[in-house]
């Protein structure tokens, strides 16, 4: 299981046989967690509730060096509104609203079927090669039944819900 604090192990160098460990900042981790707790205006009682995290594990998140796990950080991370990679300070992949186009197509197949925000924002966001796009409904339909049941297959989808 990845760990926030965790080592990373790279590749011995020509001639040397042992491995370069490289800590991680975990003190880092729990001043991004707090800012984007206060971005969010979430108590810690609030995130607590809406992580299923206590809300004590929580502040020694944020105050001390701690080790997460991956479920945790995706916990954390879904309840904030924002990515892992946001609050373990990677490179950041986001969907801005304005930018994302959403075919009319695909608004009539979410019209049809009902679709919440989040499922429409996942279907828009898909990169289609050029006269690959859905031409219709029923495709668009069957893009999203295809993404439903393959979330079924992935173990770690419980863990997102």
């Amino acid at each position: 299981m990845m760990r926030l604090s965790g080592v990373c192990d790279f590749p011995p160098a020509v001639g040397n046989p042992k491995m370069t460990r490289v800590p991680a900042n975990t003190e880092e981790f729990g001043e991004r967690l707090r800012r984007e707790r206060d971005k969010a205006a979430m108590s810690l009682a609030q995130l607590a509730d809406a992580t299923g995290i206590s809300k004590p594990y929580l502040v020694r998140l944020e105050n001390e060096p701690s080790n997460p796990s991956l479920q945790v950080l995706r916990r954390l991370a879904d309840a904030l509104d924002v990515t892992v990679a946001d609050l373990l300070g990677g490179p950041r992949y986001r969907l801005d609203d304005d930018e994302l186009h959403v075919p009319a197509l695909l608004h009539a197949f979410a019209d049809e079927a009902g679709l919440s925000t989040p499922e429409i924002r996942t279907l828009a966001s898909i990169k289609f090669r050029k006269g690959d796009e859905p031409r219709s409904t029923k495709r668009w339909a069957y893009i999203y039944e295809s993404l439903r049941l393959s979330k079924g297959l992935d173990p770690d989808a419980a863990d997102q819900e």
